[in-house]
């Protein structure tokens, strides 16, 4: 493998890691110095998928996949009923197919990937009776960092014959894969979020959230743009707390 891919690809990780604890840093520190702001934790399932198109544009047959979403918000006052809610999680996403998997030589092929994701959402919470009304909308931006796969037969990645599971990785390039790893896409996504919930007496909240990615994350080949294209999606539930 290349190594200035291999530095560019250490670098970016670091950033990734760096940008996302002086955003918790700042969660947890800076923004309750804003009148009224309060700080929640999050958590529950994601139901993950993708949207995928092979190079004749033929949509590819895929499941959804269970998977935790966990992470803090804080909601920021801006005018009566009105906030924004900057935010980090740790999401799974991923995607099953029953057959055709990994180019129609896996079946039951599964994918499960994890994202460090920032969300910032802008909320509309009128008040009712028993609590608030939650409802909004807003971008996020994710980083995928690792995942694994597994299917119920043996397959052939690039030369190398594998078992039935092991390593999902994320580059840019198809040409700086790693073999005998997965490729699930291109390690920056990002999209839209949309909620709908509620929050009651102030403290805990239910919520339904919907996702949907905006970036092809196809990788090139060789530096080259390939046809296709691959979106993440998903629709979740979670419930929280504010202190």
């Amino acid at each position: 493998m290349n190594s200035s891919f291999i530095i560019f690809n250490t670098t970016t990780s670091k950033l990734v890691y760096i940008t996302s604890v002086f955003i918790f840093s700042w969660i947890m520190v800076d923004v309750p110095s804003y009148a009224q702001t309060r700080i929640g934790i999050q958590a529950g399932v994601n139901f993950a998928n993708v949207t995928s198109k092979d190079e004749d544009a033929t949509e590819q047959m895929t499941r959804s996949m269970p998977g935790i979403r966990i992470g803090l918000t804080a909601d920021i006052p801006v005018i009566e009923s009105f906030y924004i809610q900057p935010g980090i999680f740790y999401s799974k996403k991923g995607f099953k197919q029953s057959s055709g998997g990994y180019y129609g030589l896996a079946n039951n092929f599964e994918v499960k990937v994890s994202y460090v994701e920032l969300p910032i959402n802008f909320l509309y919470k009128p008040k009712l009776s028993g609590g608030r009304l939650l409802l909004g909308a807003g971008p996020y931006i994710g980083y995928g960092t690792d995942g694994t796969w597994k299917s119920d037969n043996v397959i052939l990645i690039g030369d190398i014959m594998t078992d039935n599971k092991g390593k999902t990785v994320f580059k840019d390039d198809f040409m700086d894969g790693e073999f005998g790893n997965y490729l699930y896409g291109r390690p920056w996504d990002y999209g839209l979020n949309f909620l709908a919930g509620f929050e009651f007496h102030g403290n805990f909240s239910a919520q339904l959230n919907f996702q949907t990615g905006l970036a092809n994350l196809q990788p090139k080949i060789g530096g080259e743009k390939r046809e296709g294209s691959l979106h993440n999606k998903g629709l979740g539930f979670t419930v929280g707390y504010k202190f």
